[in-house]
């Protein structure tokens, strides 16, 4: 009963402009109810442009827990250090002759640090290898612990996957890893109804990991409900799969956690070049520093900055949000490793003669880049201030809008549900969070009439008195506020007695 109230309430969202007047149908009252049930809101919504307006807000300069929010600042900082072109590149070195096929000396990769490098990049990387006419290295496989290295365990979920794991979102970091942090399998049917299913890793079983399979075929046509869980044990890591996918289904791929991405890397690298036809004589192994000789043989440059911010935000992938913030964050000289909270910090401080241009306050809290971080803390007219800047800095702007997925291309259903101003006409980013309590964000740019810009941020928090969020009511009612504002005649024509002009372009903003 309680959800259903909330619900009702949640359906008049905001007051408009400076609160000297309001349209009809949200009113104060409302947000006042919502903050009576316990929780907490921070929501604002501006025009952008020449003439930009603030149509709406709500205790806008309130911090909450953003969760996932926080990739925004983290695509913002890649975009101003590196650009939308630039790729991470792997440095393969050798230290020796290559005579007759045979590496008299060991095949070293270095320059780690690339938060997309997956199994495909690396058998190309083999295959080309083979075709420049490797066909043995007498001495190592070395992988290079360069960059920022191994980077200690700050956030529980990631201290917890260590041990054990049920998901890929909470994958332990490193400068080396592969495949997100993750193992990945794949699952078929069996034969017949009841017969045990396939499970394989993809591209193959790293190293002595072990696997327990109690998946079975399902009867035609009830789909895959497959669960998937890692744990240590005193033998090694063992991934165990339960469920079941159904006759006839086709292959189901499942991502759990590695709680040991450099071992898993060092596997894959290896097996990818045996599998390539390429002898290995000594091993594989990881050092801090590239060996005594090394010098570059070829070089594997990885996926542009663009299409890496794109799998960020779009499928809100933390790996890559808190490699890239270490990434950001490292120097060529730094000796001990770097942790995440360090990292996020440093990348705070480079943000904020920025957004304090387009109205950030000074309490923006970043302790991880993925917002895995509780200890996160930011408000709607910080969001705000993020999506004003990218808006005004026209050579990022197109790269940084073009990450935010509309809601009719989410790979998240839940997304893809609403009215089509709501699937068409906005762009997105969510963060969710159900510990200590439930988080609801949603930030972005919408189309307003004429084919000018809009941006919006809402952050919802639980609290002690309120803990949980319904995400599913909470997201329709939210999408429901968002749809009524962009096609409210306020946002056609603002009064001037409800707005606030938008600053200037951040690089002729007052120093």
């Amino acid at each position: 009963m309680r959800r259903n109230n909330l619900c009702a309430t949640l359906a008049l969202v905001f007051v408009a402009g400076l609160g000297t007047r309001a349209f009809a149908h949200p009113t104060l009252v409302s947000l006042k109810r919502l903050s009576r049930e316990g929780l907490r809101v921070s929501a604002e919504v501006v025009s952008l442009g020449p003439e930009g307006h603030v149509l709406a807000h709500f205790d806008a300069r309130r911090a909450l827990i953003p969760a996932s929010l926080s990739k925004l600042y983290v695509a913002e900082a890649a975009l101003a250090r590196l650009g939308s072109r630039h790729r991470f590149t792997l440095r393969i070195e050798v230290t020796g002759p290559i005579v007759d096929g045979i590496l008299h000396g060991a095949l070293v990769v270095s320059d780690p640090g690339d938060p997309a490098l997956v199994n495909d990049r690396i058998e190309r990387v083999a295959r080309f290898a083979r075709i420049l006419g490797l066909r043995e290295v007498q001495g190592p496989l070395v992988l290079v612990l360069g960059g920022f290295g191994r980077p200690p365990c700050r956030l529980h979920d990631r201290c917890r996957a260590q041990e054990t794991s049920r998901h890929a979102y909470n994958a332990p970091l490193s400068s080396i890893a592969v495949d997100y942090g993750t193992y990945d399998l794949v699952a078929t049917p069996g034969p017949r109804q009841g017969a045990t299913a396939r499970i394989a890793f993809d591209p193959f079983r790293p190293g002595a990991v072990g696997l327990d399979n109690r998946a079975l075929t399902g009867a035609p046509g009830t789909g895959a409900a497959l669960a998937v869980t890692e744990t240590e044990t005193p033998a090694g890591a063992t991934v165990m799969v339960r469920g079941t996918i159904a006759l006839g289904h086709p292959p189901a791929w499942l991502y759990v956690a590695s709680p040991h991405p450099d071992q898993t890397a060092l596997a894959i690298w290896s097996g990818c070049f045996t599998r390539s036809g390429i002898v290995i004589a000594d091993g594989a192994r990881i050092e801090s520093q590239p060996p005594p000789g090394a010098r570059l043989w070829f070089k594997s440059r990885g996926v542009t900055l663009e299409t890496l911010l794109d799998r960020m935000l779009a499928y809100s992938n933390n790996f890559i949000a808190d490699e890239l913030t270490l990434d950001l964050a490292r120097k060529p000289r730094d000796r001990a490793p770097l942790t995440l909270p360090q990292a996020s910090l440093a990348l705070a401080r480079e943000l904020w003669p920025v957004l304090e241009r387009f109205g950030a306050s000074p309490r923006i809290v970043l302790r991880s880049g993925s917002g895995l971080s509780t200890q996160n803390r930011s408000s709607a007219s910080d969001f705000i201030a993020l999506l004003r800047a990218m808006y005004r800095d026209s050579m990022d702007f197109p790269a940084f809008w073009g990450a935010l997925p509309p809601p009719a291309e989410s790979p998240f259903a839940f997304l893809r549900r609403g009215r089509k101003i709501w699937r068409e006409h906005f762009f997105v980013k969510t963060g969710t969070l159900n510990a200590p309590f439930g988080v609801l964000g949603l930030a972005g740019y919408f189309r307003l009439p004429g084919g000018r810009f809009g941006a919006f941020a809402i952050l919802v928090n639980g609290s002690p008195r309120h803990p949980n969020i319904a995400i599913g009511p909470m997201m329709r009612t939210l999408r429901h506020v968002l749809e009524a504002w962009a096609s409210a005649p306020g946002a056609r024509q603002p009064a001037a007695a409800q707005s606030r002009a938008i600053l200037p372009h951040r690089k002729d903003a007052p120093k």
